[in-house]
């Protein structure tokens, strides 16, 4: 007969069970971070892609001698599409440059959402100044659903209607003497509460990218 070792068992249900229940409370307690960390995850990488297009927007305008627009046409089944449109007929077709942004990742296009004046801040007359011992890009942006165009130097331009595309008209680089800038705001809206990240094209073409850390308060990604 083979006797079993004495001091070596296994579990007992009640061990497993109160395991088991322990696993289930901390995972319910991570979900709400979990879902959070997930959204802020597909907004940047929303807005890492827009900012990717319109780089690539900015070098096809220089190549080819001529001005390009970024679109951003109104979500379809939840998606939201950003195209570069280089055959100028205002819509983003399948053989263009585009990216799709991820589910419940849109523009913002109504102003709501946290301000955005700590990143355009600066000595400007046009923005707000600076909180102390900050520094902000120093431009006034276009309006939420302006249509950033770059003219054949790269640069940064806008139409005389400034969310109509600039087909067969001028595009400006500066508006009313002030050099033109643009700010896309993005929202995640899948989790509890909306997230969200900012898009920056500066009147010299620099892009970057920007989440909001609550309030008024952004950083730069």
């Amino acid at each position: 007969m083979v006797r079993a070792e004495r001091g070596k068992r296994g579990f007992s249900l009640l061990e497993l069970l109160i395991c088991l229940a322990v696993m289930m409370v901390i995972t319910v307690a991570a979900l709400p971070t979990i879902s959070k960390n997930m959204g802020v995850i597909r907004l940047q990488s929303s807005a890492q892609d827009v900012a990717t297009l319109a780089e690539r927007a900015r070098i096809l305008a220089v190549k080819n001698n001529t001005t390009y627009s970024i679109l951003l046409p109104a979500p379809v089944n939840g998606v939201q599409t950003a195209c570069i449109d280089t055959n100028f007929n205002g819509a983003c077709d399948a053989t263009e440059p585009m990216v799709a942004l991820a589910k419940n990742v849109s523009l913002v296009t109504d102003g709501s959402g946290p301000p955005t004046a700590e990143i355009v801040c600066g000595p400007n007359p046009a923005v707000t100044p600076c909180p102390a011992g900050f520094t902000g890009l120093n431009y006034p942006p276009q309006g939420p659903t302006a249509i950033v165009s770059y003219n054949d130097r790269g640069l940064p331009c806008i139409g005389p209607v400034p969310t109509n595309e600039p087909i067969g008209t001028r595009c400006d680089e500066l508006v009313n003497g002030t050099p033109t800038g643009f700010l896309y705001k993005f929202v995640y809206t899948g989790g509890n509460s909306p997230t969200y990240a900012a898009l920056t094209i500066t009147p010299t073409g620099l892009v970057s990218e920007w989440l909001n850390n609550g309030g008024a308060n952004w950083g730069e990604q």
